[in-house]
Formats: C-alpha cells, sequence, structure tokens
C-alpha cells in the first residue's frame, strides 16, 4: 500500500446545521495546519489500463466537524473511473463527491457526533484509470478542514500532489522492490541481476537480457 500525504489543514467553526456550517467557512481567521492526506491504494508506479485506487483520508489529533476540497487529475493521462463514499466519516454531505470535467472531484461534508472526528480515517475512494505513459499529477485544491470548537479559524491546504508514473502494459517497474519509491535498494538489485539468470521483472527496456541500459532506465526515475 502506497501512502502518499498531502498536507491538510484544521480550521475552527461551530457545526450545528448544514447553514451554519456553510456560512462559517467563509471566515479567514488562521490556526496552526494539521494534515490531509491523499493514499494511494496501489504503487504509484503503475501501468496503462490498470485500476488504481486512491483514497482521501483525513487526520486530525484535534476534534473537526467539516472537511471540503476539490482534487484535480490530469485528463490527458488519467481517467476517473468511480467515486465511493461508503466508507466515509462524513456523514452529512452539503455537496456529494461529484466528478465535474471528467477530471476533476468536489465534495463539502460535516461529522454530526457530539464529540466531532479525531484520528485517522477515510474520507471517500475513487479509482482512476491511466491513459498513456507519463507522469501524472493528482492534487487537491481549496481544501479546508474546520473545527469543533466554535472559534472559526481557517487554515488553506497545500498542494503538494501524488505523483503516478505511467508505463506501457506489461513493462516491468523500475520500483523492482515495490517500496513506492526508485533508490539505492533498486539500483542494487538490478545490479545484481546483471550476473544472473534472465526474469522479465527486472528486464526494464525489454531487450531480451538485463544490462547496463536496464540500470540506466532505472536511474532516469531515480528518486521518484
Amino acid at each position: 500500500m502506497i501512502r502518499h500525504r498531502i498536507k491538510k489543514h484544521k480550521l475552527k467553526i461551530a457545526l450545528g446545521v448544514p447553514m451554519v456550517f456553510l456560512l462559517a467557512s467563509s471566515l479567514s481567521l488562521i490556526r496552526n495546519p494539521d494534515e490531509m492526506c491523499l493514499v494511494a491504494a496501489d504503487n504509484r508506479f503503475v501501468e496503462v489500463g490498470e485500476n488504481v485506487t486512491l483514497q482521501v483520508i483525513a487526520e486530525a489529533d484535534e476534534p473537526v466537524n467539516v472537511i471540503s476540497a476539490s482534487i484535480i487529475a490530469p485528463a490527458e493521462y488519467v481517467t476517473i473511473e468511480n467515486i465511493s463514499r461508503e466508507a466515509s466519516i462524513i456523514d452529512l454531505w452539503t455537496e456529494e463527491p461529484v466528478l465535474t470535467e471528467n477530471s476533476k472531484i468536489e465534495f463539502s461534508g460535516g461529522i454530526v457526533k457530539t464529540s466531532g472526528f479525531t484520528g485517522k480515517d477515510i474520507v471517500l475512494e475513487f479509482t482512476v484509470k491511466p491513459l498513456q505513459k507519463g507522469t501524472a499529477e493528482i492534487y487537491f485544491e481549496d481544501s479546508k478542514m474546520l473545527a469543533h470548537d466554535g472559534t472559526g479559524l481557517e487554515v488553506t491546504c497545500t498542494n503538494k500532489p501524488v505523483v503516478l508514473t505511467i508505463r506501457e502494459q506489461e513493462q516491468p517497474s523500475p520500483d523492482v522492490n515495490g517500496d513506492q519509491s526508485v533508490n539505492l535498494f533498486d539500483f542494487g538489485i538490478i545490479s545484481a541481476r546483471l550476473f544472473m539468470v534472465y526474469e522479465r521483472p527486472y528486464d526494464l527496456n525489454l531487450d531480451g537480457k538485463i544490462t547496463i541500459a536496464d540500470i540506466g532506465v532505472l536511474l532516469s526515475s531515480f528518486g521518484r
């Protein structure tokens, strides 16, 4: 499971009824940031045509009761196939998760229990399908969380994207050890395969042999 995090935030405001927190969300008092996360349930090194499940995960160390955001995906590289809110911590949606323009999800909702929400749990899930080889960045826009203490403070979320490195179908992944990063461990594995029996998962350029050229392919993705 890849857990690629994007920053999210606390914003303080009272939640009584939907109209109350919608009005309060317009306030711009600033509070210290918490986190909001976009979590990829599949490897970030993905194939064209592969279904990749992503989750929006909320984390809060103090009670919150409103969460909203837009999620932007590059339409030239991925298409959003499905959106699910079945496992969501949100139980009162002011704007149910909807897909707009084939590449953007918008949502807003609240947690109505008297204690609000603390901890780490799912806000929504969605599935993307890669369309072509390249790099797809999926990021938050206008992300907000409101704290469950009645003061109405707001912090704007940062936009650190989830990066999907898309390769052609059947093309071996440069992340050969599956730790969601191309690094020295992968370099060591490919280097060792130069002296071993041929195995396709390590033939990164699919030329039928494992050579320095495969190390070159790996280095081109180094650090991702």
